[in-house]
């Protein structure tokens, strides 16, 4: 009796939990990596519009797990104080989170994005807005980094200093 009732406990907390969008473990295990970092760079190496700038192919991003570690920590901040920015909660610019995982870089930039449900949504979503898409699309960034906690998506991108 005592296992089926802590099952059952657990369950409902579970249900809970879905039912309130409570994402509890708002880790990048909850983003597929290599499908984003794929549908990111099909398009990259196409081309597309970004609004009424047309932006022609560039090389694919490598996936950096130094630059995930910014994302994870800034899309967990957003899920867990329910905000959306590219500020932190705690006052942190992009530049600052970037340093804090330790990337050395020369240029970033970040994407972010909320309530899409799967990776193919949030790129589109993303292609869509055309400063979100010129991120995407910019010549400059060589390595991105991706996470998701909850209902809050962020993108970031990097080159890194070469001194």
């Amino acid at each position: 009796m005592g296992k089926i009732l802590l099952t059952l406990i657990f369950s409902l907390f579970a249900v809970a939990d879905l039912a309130t969008g409570n994402d509890s473990d708002p880790s990048p295990t909850n983003l597929d990596h290599q499908l984003i970092l794929k549908l990111v760079n099909e398009r990259r190496t196409t081309g597309c519009n970004c609004g009424t700038k047309y932006m022609p192919a560039v090389p694919p991003l490598i996936w950096s797990d130094v630059i995930a570690a910014a994302s994870i920590g800034h899309s967990k901040d957003m899920n867990q104080r329910n905000f959306f920015s590219h500020t932190s909660s705690n006052g942190q610019s992009l530049k600052d989170r970037f340093n804090a995982v330790g990337y050395k870089w020369m240029a970033i930039g970040e994407n972010i994005a909320m309530g899409q449900r799967d990776e193919f949504e949030v790129v589109n979503a993303w292609i869509k807005s055309p400063g979100h898409c010129m991120n995407l699309m910019s010549v400059d960034f060589k390595e991105m980094g991706a996470a998701r906690a909850g209902k809050y998506w962020t993108q970031d991108f990097g080159k890194k200093r070469t001194w």
